[in-house]
């Protein structure tokens, strides 16, 4: 049974996105115990919504079918259309928790954006590109871990961010396939490649140096999400460190041409202990346990990201 009387109408699906999301969170090397279990309920649906809204778009039989599916997930959401019960469950908790349905709709509109042939012409477009796909998850997630203020809503973007780019570099031959091409352009003809050299072989040496670039991109937003994890309750703020990292170490291991894996389990066992043992090291940081300011956020990572709700400007 749902641990907020509100969610009785949808137990069943309910119980259903927590027991899913606590599989899942183990995958990632995260402990969900920790978390209470009314919050377990909420992360639950939030994560089954952002799972099911992702399916409806990649696993539509065509770009049309997609299309139908993103505006009929934009009509229950406004409620101009009843609501299933996953989408019913979840604003429902959304009133509860404060969680942003703006945020809803920037991650709706980022999917959109993927159902045209993709090709991003720079950083900006990439860095707004990854706040919509993933930094507004991270900012429907923050209310529920119990995140919040202006400090902890620009590290949560961060991360987001951060975790995105680490994701394009995993990707680069499977978005190929699909006709995607996430490598900012002018990264590329910087070293005389262009987006359909990206097409044709993904796997082109040639991409190394643009693949590095990305990297260290990534690890600007990683470096200021982690000085600013004090902003975080004390009890996630090892996981959410962990999940930087791993998703950090997994983009530099494509960068390096070593096998790689797509979530942080699939990391080699020596990487884990190396790591894991420096996690704790990490942690034990005074600003990291909020015995002593953390480093001010550097309000240049947002630039690109004017006019977006919640950025450092």
């Amino acid at each position: 049974m749902p641990a907020w009387p509100g969610y009785a109408p949808w137990a069943d699906t309910v119980d259903a996105s927590r027991e899913e999301f606590e599989r899942v969170a183990k995958r990632f090397w995260l402990v969900p115990e920790v978390i209470p279990p009314v919050d377990r309920d909420d992360i639950g649906l939030l994560y089954c919504f952002c799972r099911r809204l992702d399916d409806a778009v990649d696993e539509a039989p065509s770009v049309a079918v997609a299309r139908l599916a993103l505006e009929q997930w934009r009509s229950e959401l406004s409620g101009r259309a009843p609501a299933r019960p996953l989408i019913a469950a979840f604003l429902a908790g959304a009133k509860q928790t404060g969680l942003s349905l703006e945020s809803a709709g920037h991650l709706l509109d980022g999917m959109a954006s993927d159902l045209e042939p993709v090709r991003v012409a720079d950083d900006r477009a990439l860095l707004r590109y990854a706040y919509q796909v993933s930094s507004s998850v991270g900012l429907m997630l923050a209310p529920l871990l119990g995140a919040r203020g202006v400090e902890a809503t620009w590290r949560v973007i961060d991360l987001g961010i951060g975790l995105q780019l680490s994701n394009v570099l995993l990707g680069v031959a499977e978005d190929a396939r699909k006709g995607r091409v996430y490598l900012p352009a002018t990264r590329l003809a910087e070293h005389g490649l262009g987006p359909d050299e990206v097409l044709r072989r993904p796997d082109d040496p040639r991409l190394r140096p643009v693949l590095r670039g990305v990297a260290r991109l990534a690890d600007r937003y990683y470096r200021s999400a982690e000085d600013g994890l004090a902003t975080v309750p004390l009890r996630y703020r090892h996981g959410v460190m962990l999940l930087g990292r791993a998703y950090g170490a997994l983009g530099w291991r494509v960068v390096e041409g070593l096998p790689s894996a797509v979530v942080p389990s699939g990391l080699p066992l020596r990487w884990k202990v190396q790591h894991l043992a420096g996690l704790v090291v990490s942690g034990a940081r005074p600003h990291v346990l909020g015995l002593r300011t953390f480093p001010a956020h550097d309000a240049a990572l947002h630039e690109p990201l004017a006019e977006l709700p919640g950025v450092h400007t």
